[in-house]
């Protein structure tokens, strides 16, 4: 099964980039540029990359999980966001969040057999 592991600084990097930055790599690289905090730059460039690289938008996974027990959280939501992603407890007893990519991948491939489906009837 393939994780991927956020501390968390790397949610919050990425919850920024999805709440004041619209989910714009770009806005937000600019924002931390001008801010001059270019560790965090760096680290949300090595973030982008796992997204591209596993075609995944991990700051809306971040942002959605972060809120999943607000109440006006749908339970289909909650139910989705439990089964994509897993808080976890490392060694060390920092607290991380273990998103399960091939649930992510079994999500993607469901809704595109919708889309499939929808775009036969038209």
């Amino acid at each position: 099964m393939e994780v991927v592991r956020l501390t968390a600084a790397d949610r919050r990097l990425l919850c920024a980039r999805f709440a004041e930055h619209g989910n714009s790599q770009r806005r937000m690289t600019s924002a931390l540029h001008e801010a001059g905090s270019a560790e965090a730059l760096e680290r949300l460039h090595a973030l982008r990359q796992l997204e591209c690289r596993f075609s995944i938008d991990l700051g809306s996974v971040c942002h959605r999980y972060e809120r999943r027990n607000d109440a006006a959280t749908h339970p289909i939501e909650r139910m989705v966001l439990g089964y994509v992603a897993r808080p976890w407890r490392a060694a060390d007893g920092r607290e991380e969040l273990w998103v399960l990519l091939d649930r992510v991948r079994q999500l993607r491939e469901l809704i595109e057999q919708g889309e499939l489906v929808r775009d036969a009837e038209t």
